[in-house]
């Protein structure tokens, strides 16, 4: 699959599991005209690309930038934001070392290594985070950290490029496999304390 599908098919299914009642599972808070200024944001910024100087951006990283910043900033607390921020610190770093270490060896690739980086990037993020906006912002820190430093070390044709179709690809597929991860494993958690304490009123009725 050509790099940039991915993100677009992606955008299509949580658009319409959004539309057809997930959005309290998957995001919590949001309107229907944010979501709608999202989608077409990120539609939009996915077609156009700025030049500066010796960079290539792609608008896209301006939206990941613009919705990871305004999560740090509605957070409350400043030791909640920098914490937040910590997090993003190591998944960027993470994202930048399973990247270097899946093109330093290749056998370690199973299938895509972008997409592989992608889904080991999910779990941490839910290992670390569960909240959905602050799970939402430390992986989108982490992408932005993860693609200067890739973009740092890689030029293409002699510009650095940020938020390309690599970029918005393991973005979308971080995202969608965290939220869904996390929402498994809160049904799962709550099937079970419900079983649990079924459990527990009918030993003690006995």
């Amino acid at each position: 699959m050509n790099a940039g599908y991915l993100s677009l098919i992606l955008l299509c299914i949580t658009l319409i599991l959004l539309a057809s009642g997930w959005k309290e599972l998957y995001i919590r808070s949001i309107s229907h005209k944010g979501m709608l200024l999202f989608f077409a944001s990120w539609l939009i910024g996915s077609r156009v690309t700025v030049t500066i100087q010796h960079v290539h951006i792609q608008l896209v990283y301006v939206v990941v930038l613009t919705i990871a910043f305004s999560i740090l900033y509605v957070t409350q607390g400043f030791i909640h934001k920098l914490h937040l921020l910590s997090i993003g610190l190591l998944i960027g770093s993470l994202h930048f070392l399973f990247q270097q270490l899946l093109e330093m060896d290749p056998i370690l690739i199973i299938r895509n290594s972008e997409w592989q980086t992608a889904l080991l990037i999910a779990v941490v993020a839910v290992i670390v985070q569960r909240n959905a906006w602050e799970q939402i912002a430390a992986i989108s820190i982490g992408y932005l950290i993860g693609d200067m430093y890739q973009a740092g070390i890689h030029l293409v044709d002699g510009y650095h490029q940020l938020g390309m179709a690599t970029f918005q690809d393991q973005w979308w597929l971080s995202i969608f496999t965290a939220r869904t991860i996390t929402i498994v494993i809160q049904a799962a958690y709550s099937g079970c304390r419900n079983v649990v304490r079924s459990w527990l009123d009918r030993k003690g009725g006995n």
